[in-house]
């Protein structure tokens, strides 16, 4: 399968990542099962990253590696996103890889109120962003050990078919803070932001997050009111909007990606079309 992108974790994302890549292509479960919104003439094989025994005969002649890996309910975060990939990056050397694009996550950045960039060096607190950043690390340093051109994408929280915001967040129950500011990305512009990474000769991280950072209160009772209900009825007024607001510029400037949904707040429609 020479030339084949190798796209390491068939699940919502990587699934259509696979469907939108040139051919071939080869995606990993780890049953090996396919998932049925998988393309019928994408490959699919077994890789599960924590076995005893890593089997790495699929992934023999593919050029490009794209992990789009995420945790089972059983599974240990660290093992999952730095032990296990750690494992799978020690065979670069010597392989026929000259690409590795790995999907993480705006968690890796510190909860702070700010506009924050790809150069911004402080970590989070909370653990899970804390491994998200140890995970970026070890990629960086296997690749740069076998000199494999490496580029780290950011996603801010998804949404899109099947996860629609109205489904995520439109319940009373799950109101939380509303004027925190959000960083969300559609799916689609997702799927648009990984093949331009695998294409790109760039290497380094990239912020892939819709252009708009309105509050909670406001997406949310935008996607009430689209949907025909009444907005959300708050704990307390609104107030000062707060967070960390995540610089997307790199995705246009690095990445040429044009959003195709750039809005999800007042804007936007359940589905998150502006």
């Amino acid at each position: 399968m020479a030339g084949t992108t190798a796209i390491l974790g068939a699940g919502w994302l990587g699934a259509e990542v696979a469907n939108a890549c040139p051919r071939p292509v080869l995606a990993t479960t780890r049953s090996g099962r396919r998932p049925p919104s998988l393309a019928e003439d994408v490959a699919v094989a077994p890789l599960d990253l924590l076995a005893d025994a890593l089997d790495l005969g699929p992934l023999a002649r593919a050029t490009t590696w794209v992990f789009a890996i995420a945790p089972g309910r059983d599974q240990d975060r660290r093992a999952v996103y730095v032990d296990g990939p750690a494992r799978l990056l020690a065979a670069l050397p010597g392989s026929d890889v000259r690409r590795v694009v790995w999907i993480g996550s705006t968690s890796a950045l510190p909860d702070v109120d700010d506009t924050l960039d790809e150069t911004h060096a402080a970590w989070p607190d909370e653990p899970r962003g804390r491994i998200q950043r140890e995970a970026e690390g070890m990629v960086q340093a296997a690749c740069e050990a076998a000199r494999v051109p490496w580029m780290v994408l950011r996603m801010g929280g998804l949404y899109g078919p099947g996860r629609e915001l109205g489904r995520l967040f439109g319940q009373g129950d799950r109101l939380g803070d509303g004027d925190r500011v959000t960083n969300l990305v559609h799916r689609d512009d997702a799927v648009a932001a990984t093949l331009a990474a695998i294409a790109s000769p760039r290497v380094g991280v990239v912020h892939v997050v819709d252009d708009d950072h309105c509050t909670r209160r406001a997406m949310i009772d935008a996607v009430r009111v689209a949907a025909g209900h009444p907005a959300a009825i708050w704990p307390a007024e609104a107030a000062r909007p707060h967070g960390k607001r995540v610089d997307n510029r790199r995705l246009r400037d690095w990445l040429g990606v044009v959003l195709e949904h750039p809005h999800h707040g007042p804007l936007a429609t359940p589905e998150g079309r502006a």
